[in-house]
C-alpha cells in the first residue's frame, strides 16, 4: 500500500521509513507538516498517513482537522505519531479527525496490526466507492434508457417532432400552465397541400421526403419552446406558447416566407404548400385542447376547400390562411 510517513526526526523517519518498505509498502516521507499538507492535498495522495504531532509548519492534529474539512471521495486513513501519553491529548488528537494513534517509541508489532486495521479499512473504503460509481453509472445509463423510451413514445420517427401523444400530452400541460401564468397562445393545425399527387409522381419515398422538408420548415418558424407535431399522415398541429393577439399575423407571415425560401430552391420538382386554420387561445379560455384542435381541424379544411374553389393550380406562395375566432 502506498503510505506517507510526516516525522521531523530524520532518526525516526528513517526507521519508520524501512520499516515499512520491508513490509512491501510504497514509502512517500515529508519532513515536516506543511511538506506533508501538500502531498496530502494531491489528487493521487496516499490514502494512509503516518503523521508526528509535533512538526514545524503544521503539527499532525491540525493536518487532520484540515484533511477532514477537505471534501474528497478517496478519505485518507490518518494514524498520529506522538510522545505524548495522556489520554486527554489522544482524544484531542482523534477530536481532530485521527483515525488511530502511536506511541513513541512504538512497537513494531502494534504498528503491523494498526497498519493491518487501517488497510482492511481504505479497502473497504475504496470497494464502497467503486460501488457508488458503479451505481451512478447504472442511475446514468437508466435515465438514458427512459429518456430514449420516452423519446421514442413521444416523437416521430420521420421527422423528429412530437408524434400524436407528445402533442396531447404536452399541449395539455401547456394550456393549464398557460391559465395559471395568464399567458395566451396560438394553435395552428396545418396540412400539407397535395401529398396524394407527390406520392403517385415520385413514390412514397418522394411523400416521405415532402413530410420531412415540410417538418424543417415548422422547425425554423417556431422556437424552441413551441410544441411542434405531426399528428400523422400529412397533418401537423403546433402550439405556440406565449402569443399577444397582435403577434399572431406575424408568425404565419414567417412561415409563409419560410416556405416560399423553401420552394425557391427548386429542388424537388414541387413547391410545398399548407392549408392552415388557426386559433388564438386567450388565457382565460375553458376549452381542452382536443376541442381547441377540433376547431382549429375546421377552420384548415374551410381554407383548403376555399382553396380548391379559386383555382384548381397550387397556389404560388404556398400558404392560405383562414383564422378562427378566438378562443
Amino acid at each position: 500500500m502506498r503510505m506517507l510517513i510526516a516525522e521531523d526526526d530524520p532518526v525516526s523517519r528513517r526507521v519508520l521509513e524501512t520499516t515499512l518498505t520491508k513490509w512491501g509498502h510504497d514509502v512517500l516521507t515529508a519532513e515536516n507538516g506543511l511538506e506533508a499538507w501538500a502531498v496530502l492535498q494531491q489528487a493521487d495522495a496516499p490514502r494512509l498517513a503516518i503523521l508526528d504531532w509535533m512538526m514545524p509548519g503544521m503539527e499532525g492534529p491540525e493536518i487532520c482537522r484540515r484533511v477532514r474539512q477537505n471534501i474528497s471521495t478517496a478519505p485518507i486513513y490518518l494514524i498520529l505519531l506522538t510522545a505524548l501519553s495522556d489520554k486527554e491529548q489522544m482524544v484531542m488528537g482523534l477530536e481532530a479527525g485521527a483515525d488511530d494513534y502511536l506511541t513513541k517509541p512504538f512497537d513494531r508489532n502494534e504498528l503491523r496490526v494498526r497498519l493491518q486495521a487501517g488497510a482492511r479499512i481504505v479497502e473497504l473504503q475504496n470497494s464502497l466507492s467503486e460501488r457508488v460509481r458503479d451505481l451512478e453509472a447504472a442511475i446514468v445509463e437508466r435515465k438514458q434508457a427512459e429518456d430514449a423510451l420516452r423519446n421514442l413514445t413521444l416523437t416521430d420517427d420521420l421527422t423528429g417532432l412530437y408524434n400524436h401523444r407528445g402533442f396531447f400530452n404536452l399541449a395539455q400541460h401547456h394550456l393549464k400552465t398557460a391559465r395559471r401564468s395568464g399567458q395566451s397562445s396560438l394553435l395552428l393545425y396545418a396540412d400539407l397541400d397535395g401529398l396524394k399527387e407527390i406520392n403517385d409522381t415520385l413514390g412514397h419515398s418522394g411523400g416521405s421526403l415532402a413530410i420531412a422538408k415540410t417538418a424543417e420548415v415548422l422547425k425554423q418558424t417556431f422556437r424552441n419552446s413551441d410544441i411542434v407535431s405531426r399528428l400523422g399522415g400529412d397533418e401537423f398541429a403546433i402550439l405556440a406558447q406565449n402569443v399577444p393577439r397582435s403577434e399572431v399575423d406575424n408568425i404565419t407571415a414567417r412561415l409563409k416566407e419560410n416556405l416560399s425560401a423553401e420552394n425557391n430552391q427548386h429542388r424537388h420538382g414541387y413547391d410545398l404548400s399548407l392549408s392552415v386554420g388557426t386559433v388564438w387561445i386567450a388565457h382565460d379560455s375553458n376549452l381542452g385542447i382536443v376541442e381547441l384542435v377540433e376547431i382549429a381541424d375546421k377552420a384548415m379544411y374551410d381554407q383548403k376547400r376555399h382553396k380548391k374553389l379559386l383555382s384548381n393550380s397550387r397556389i404560388p406562395d404556398g400558404l392560405e390562411l383562414r383564422e378562427n375566432l378566438p378562443a
